[in-house]
Order: C-alpha cells, then structure tokens, then sequence
C-alpha cells in the first residue's frame, strides 16, 4: 500500500464575530501566523453561516503565500487597460535584486497578473540594478519602471521626464533588430549604430530611450563613449518587444514583372522561400521608402493587369536591406507584416518560422 501524504486542514475557523461567538475583532495578519505556524495546508471558514464576500476574496489572495511576502500591503491598480499588483516594500526591507526577483515571480505566479515593487527613496544603484534585471517598481515622484506598460519615468538624478511607449518608431524598430539579430552579450556604441542603420547619433538616442522604456535596452558608459546592449535572450527579447512592432510598409506600388530589380523578397513570397507554405502568384519584394527606381519602371494598376503580368514592391520605413539574408527579408519583419492576415496557412507557416529562429 502506498504512503498517502494527509493534508492538515483546520475545518471550524471564525472571522466574523456572530451572536454565538465571543466579541472579538478578526486580525488577518494573526491569521496567517497561525497558519505559517501550523503548517496548515487549508483552512475552512464558517462562520456560523455568515458571509463576508470582501473579506473572504482578500484572505483568497492573501493564502498560499510565505507569510512575509503576504504581510505587505498590496494594491490592485488598473492603468491604460491593463491590471498590476503594486507591493509596498517596507522600510528596512533586505534589498537584495536577486530576492526581489524571486519575490516577484512568485507575486505574478499566486495573482495572475504583472507585478512591481512600490520603494521609497529609490538609490541610483537600486535603480538601475532592478532596470537591468528588468522588475517593475514605482518610487514617486521621480523614478516609474513599468515596461508591462511602456512606462519610464526618467530621472537620471538630473532631469525629470516621462515616457511611454505605444508603438516603436519605424527607427526604434530597426534598433530593436538589429540587437534581436545579435548575441545578447554584444554591445554596439551609439555612434556605430547610428552608421549602421544610416542615421544620426541624436536619433539612435531617441530610439534607444524608447527600448529601455520597455526593459529590453541598457547602456553602459566607457570614459565619454555610450554603448547598448539587450537585457534579455533572444526569445524573452522578441516577446516582450513584440506588442510594440509596427508594420514596416510606408506604401505599395504595382511595377511591370521583367524589370530587373535587386530587392529581398517579402510578404508570402519570402514566406514561401523560408517554410512550405506555396509560392503566391504575385511576387512581392521591398525596399527603402523614397528609394528613386529606374526610369524604365513602369507603375501599373493591378486591377488592369494579369497577375502573372506584375509584381508587388513594398517601401518600407527603413531599409529592409540591413536585415535581409538569402534574398529574404528578415523574420521578424515579415512577422509585422503578415501577423494580421486572416489565412490559417500564412499563420501556420508564420508561428513555424518564429520558432525555427535561432534566437542567441
């Protein structure tokens, strides 16, 4: 006969003092105690058949965890759509980053929902330890780390301004890339990403604000030099960047098939190129938006023409050719593009690509 571990559950608990009881007032941190102390694995509150639906719900909540942890004062706050659960540290609370990142993961896992940290009067270490380990915390009035929200309330200890973040710019977006498309351990200078993605060192700083307002960007200063890397692997890197990725295509034009263009191939034709969805009649390829085409292009209606007569030239916000491999634009890309296609092969094919990335 196997060994049957039995449950310890205490079955006759009173919160609510009734006209059977002894006056008394219900103490829900003398509660837990008692149920830290007995190693109870349940309890059952009766009552006397009288019920209190608030404060059944909070001590709901509250049960399940370490006792420490459930002891705080907690705040269920609702911004911009979204729900999170604010947890008052206390003064003189230990402020270790590696125990507070344990802490939140299992907050998250007992409530079901994002989590941060309220601390008062946040160090400049403290901050940018739990900013690099990517937890949530609100230190008013200056310091808001939200990346759930795409939400950075920089301070630096110098100036004061809020960032949120709905959607990448198109320049964002290709910064995004181009570290998603790195090992997380290489660290690019402002200056070589500005020459890398053809722009200017004052709008890489534009971008990467945006980046680190959701946690997946960090910078390290070297003497006068500023340098970005992820905070993420790859795979935690692409899924929490993903709710802000925007479609890349600026506009579409219809050019004459034959003309003899060097540009990646796009939509379900580099689909078709990089999974076994089929190839489409249409051909589809991209490039830079205001990228001057030869004069011999010939810009066609596509309501007058065969299908087989034309192909499809996507102008992106930024240039699909930084990215591009094998003749192919890049993934991820590709994925903001035809993520809102309703065609269950393209959305098939489409998760099997993003799990054949090699993500580093």
């Amino acid at each position: 006969m196997r060994d049957r571990k039995l449950k310890k559950i205490d079955l006759h608990i009173h919160t609510i003092a009734t006209e059977k009881d002894s006056n008394f007032i219900f103490d829900m941190e003398k509660m837990l105690l008692y149920v830290d102390i007995s190693k109870l694995d349940a309890i059952a509150i009766t009552n006397h058949n009288v019920f209190d639906k608030e404060q059944f719900y909070e001590i709901k909540e509250k049960e399940g965890l370490p006792l420490y942890l459930s002891l705080r004062d907690m705040y269920h706050v609702h911004r911009n759509g979204v729900d999170f659960l604010l947890i008052e540290l206390p003064s003189g609370t230990d402020f270790k980053v590696s125990k507070l990142e344990k802490q939140l993961g299992l907050y998250q896992s007992h409530f079901k929902m994002n989590a941060a940290f309220s601390i008062n009067n946040i160090s400049r270490y403290q901050r940018d330890a739990m900013i690099q380990k990517g937890i949530p915390f609100v230190s008013l009035p200056k310091q808001i780390y939200l990346p759930f929200l795409g939400v950075m309330l920089q301070n630096y200890f110098r100036d004061n301004s809020i960032l949120q973040v709905d959607k990448f710019t198109p320049i964002s977006q290709a910064l995004f890339l181009m570290l998603a498309y790195s090992k997380k351990e290489t660290r690019f200078s402002k200056s070589d990403a500005a020459k890398k993605l053809g722009v200017t060192n004052t709008t890489i700083t534009r971008a990467s604000k945006q980046l680190k307002a959701i946690g997946v960007l960090q910078e390290e200063f070297v003497g006068t030099s500023v340098f970005i890397k992820r905070t993420l692997s790859g795979a935690k890197y692409f899924e929490l960047g993903k709710p802000y990725l925007i479609n890349p295509i600026q506009q579409t034009v219809y050019i004459k098939e034959g003309e003899c263009m060097d540009f990646p191939a796009s939509g379900e034709l580099a689909l078709s190129n990089l999974t076994m969805l089929n190839p489409p009649q249409i051909k589809t390829l991209a490039t830079l938006k205001n990228t001057e085409l030869p004069k011999s292009f010939i810009e066609v209606d596509p309501q007058l023409e065969r299908e087989s007569d034309y192909l499809c030239l996507e102008q992106w916000k930024y240039s699909p050719m930084i990215f591009a491999n094998n003749g192919n634009v890049d993934p991820i890309s590709l994925y903001c593009i035809l993520r809102e296609k309703k065609d269950e092969r393209v959305e098939l094919e489409l998760k099997r690509m993003l799990e054949e990335i090699k993500w580093q």
